[in-house]
């Protein structure tokens, strides 16, 4: 008969025990802390200590050193100096030593966004160009907002817009028109350098005026901006995906009022108008039943009137996905034949204030390297994975008997408070990690970043970014990825300036 003794049973039994670090990789920002999770670390004492090995180098840390800050069975936090860099870590406890855990460091620096006259802009996403231009698009916006990391300038390009009283509506002190957009939900660079952003006008207005959407694209080589006006009114238009295999843009209007809806068309085809009037709808631009759509919106309606469409990618196949923010569903849009499948999500476990009405609030989403479909819950602070390898499978189209849906597969954000906290962004890499934003309320919660291990393990937070100090709350908005570089890009939503982290990799 053979005996298994568990780790507490070797402690308590006074033999020795391998200490091990769980999970095997953490993050931190230059001049923070560095935070190891785990078992078996015992307590400050002789002969306890870190071992941290990079460019090829061992550094000793004995548990009692006062860079340690906190040293106790489950839980190391030791302070990172300045020029620290990536490497290895490992806990060597009574003779035994654990298996090294990678560390990545990165450093952090900002830039504030200027005011812009007559409005309280916040930045809310934001996209990388392949020239390294940092393009960003706010709440509360009459500005597209440049950053030139060569120079380190921000710089707000005012939008075209029509006479006063504006185009837009809100109920913000009172029911009236004005130039300001509160929905800017969504900036992106295509594969031209041509930046496409959204004007979704008021939230969830229904007041007396008209409110109306813009999808606007600029062209930096001419200093020219060309504004679509979105047909009928209250679409409020939240995100937009740029479909460079039909030269077609792909918007959500997400308006409770006007239903949900998905469009398309080819901007060659369709009119700009950089001061346009509203006198009319539009409707005469939406395209008939069977007629071509090269000159027209084609119009998709979706399901649920309410879906509330958010976020949307047109994938390497040419099928259109998007979230369905207040729907609880991700689906996919065939535009061949107009058939739209919806996969729909498990109960929400968020506790904040709308989810009771919204649910898990599914936000952006990305197409992985291998094809599937990733997305995030806002609310639930969740990022999901989609087998796209099972779009057709009927199992993929309700929940099952535990109300999971079977084809979609979960990660919880650690340490996460589920009132304050919510996962905004998401984004790629370029050697394919997933990147995510923590956004959080003014009244409580922690903003920060972090990223998905390459084998879909576990998730990792990089330090609050309350360590770096501000009147306001360090809530993140919009999260990208600079392909050539690597370098991550961030919205400090009340903060009101871009953040940025590179890592500082050994040489």
């Amino acid at each position: 008969m053979t005996m298994t003794l568990v780790p507490w049973m070797i402690r308590l039994l006074g033999a020795s025990a391998d200490p091990v670090i769980s999970p095997p990789v953490a993050a931190t920002i230059e001049g923070t802390q560095v935070v190891l999770r785990g078992s078996g670390f015992g307590s400050v004492a002789p002969g306890s200590k870190l071992i941290f090995e990079t460019m090829g180098r061992e550094l000793h840390v004995p548990s009692s050193s006062s860079v340690v800050k906190l040293w106790r069975e489950d839980r190391i936090e030791v302070e990172v100096p300045e020029g620290a860099t990536t490497g290895t870590a490992r806990v060597a406890v009574g003779g035994g030593v654990s298996e090294p855990a990678t560390v990545f460091v990165f450093g952090y620096d900002w830039f504030d966004i200027p005011p812009t006259p007559g409005t309280n802009a916040l930045p809310l996403s934001i996209d990388v160009g392949a020239d390294g231009r940092v393009w960003v698009n706010q709440e509360f916006h009459r500005e597209l907002q440049m950053l030139d990391p060569t120079t380190g300038v921000v710089r707000g390009l005012p939008i075209p817009q029509p006479p006063d009283p504006g185009p837009f509506a809100n109920t913000i002190f009172f029911d009236h028109r004005t130039q300001t957009s509160v929905l800017g939900e969504h900036a992106e660079v295509d594969e031209s350098g041509r930046v496409w952003f959204t004007q979704g006008g008021g939230s969830l207005y229904s007041g007396e005026h008209a409110n109306h959407s813009r999808a606007v694209s600029y062209w930096p080589e001419t200093d020219k901006f060309r504004v679509y006006n979105m047909p009928d009114d209250w679409n409020e238009l939240i995100g937009l995906a740029w479909d460079a295999g039909r030269e077609r843009l792909w918007v959500a209007n997400g308006g409770l009022s006007s239903g949900a809806k998905i469009a398309s068309f080819d901007p060659r085809r369709i009119p700009s108008d950089n001061h346009f009037d509203f006198s009319t709808g539009l409707l005469h631009q939406v395209c008939r039943p069977g007629e071509p759509e090269d000159d027209c919106y084609r119009v998709y309606e979706l399901p649920n009137v309410i879906a509330h469409p958010a976020h949307m990618l047109v994938d390497d196949d040419g099928f259109v996905w998007f979230t369905a923010y207040w729907g609880r569903t991700i689906g996919r849009l065939n535009p061949a034949s107009g058939e739209i499948l919806e996969y729909p999500l498990p109960e929400a476990i968020g506790k904040a204030e709308p989810v009771p009405f919204v649910g898990p609030g599914p936000w952006e989403i990305r197409q992985a390297p291998n094809g599937d479909i990733i997305f995030c819950e806002f609310f639930d602070s969740t990022i999901s994975r989609f087998d796209r390898s099972r779009t057709e499978d009927p199992v993929c189209l309700e929940l099952d008997a535990s109300g999971a849906n079977p084809c979609i597969t979960d990660l919880l954000l650690p340490d996460w408070d589920p009132w304050n906290e919510c996962i905004h962004s998401i984004d790629f890499s370029p050697n394919e990690t997933l990147w995510f934003s923590v956004h959080a309320s003014e009244a409580g919660g922690e903003g920060t970043v972090g990223f998905v291990t390459e084998d879909w393990q576990h998730m990792v937070r990089l330090p609050n970014l309350s360590q770096f100090p501000h009147e306001a709350s360090a809530a993140c908005a919009g999260l990208a990825v600079d392909q050539s570089s690597g370098e991550i890009w961030f919205c400090e939503f009340f903060r009101k300036r871009i953040g940025h982290l590179v890592e500082r990799e050994a040489r």
